[in-house]
């Protein structure tokens, strides 16, 4: 009994290994909360967008990708000739996501994140 048990726990932690998931973009975006402005650009790049308001900066760094989906008729005859349904129309995606961070003195304050693939 004892030997099926340790010769099934590497099966058990392979398992379990594939329902792991990394962090979160959230997650990964609060590490910059309370660094300077360099190690935001240094690991994110130079921003989208830049506005200064009040003396709080603003940088918005956007993701965003398109899928098409064709459409689709299946091909196969009816009995009075051919039939053409159900049809499904051809489709387009667009994610998007926007990450924008609040800097004040130089230091990363907050970020906010919004749109569909966040």
């Amino acid at each position: 009994m004892r030997r099926k048990l340790v010769l099934a726990a590497p099966v058990v932690a392979l398992v379990l290994a594939g329902c792991a998931v990394g962090p979160s973009l959230a997650e990964r975006m609060s590490a910059y909360v309370g660094r300077p402005e360099s190690a935001l650009v240094a690991a994110l790049g130079v921003p989208d967008r830049k506005i200064t308001v009040d003396g709080k900066t603003y940088f918005a760094y956007v993701e965003r990708s398109y899928s098409y989906q064709p459409g689709f008729v299946p091909p196969y005859p009816g009995f009075y000739g051919p039939y053409y349904g159900p049809f499904f129309q051809p489709d387009t995606y667009t994610r998007q996501c926007t990450v924008t961070f609040a800097l004040e003195g130089g230091m990363v304050k907050s970020f906010t994140l919004r749109g569909n693939d966040c």
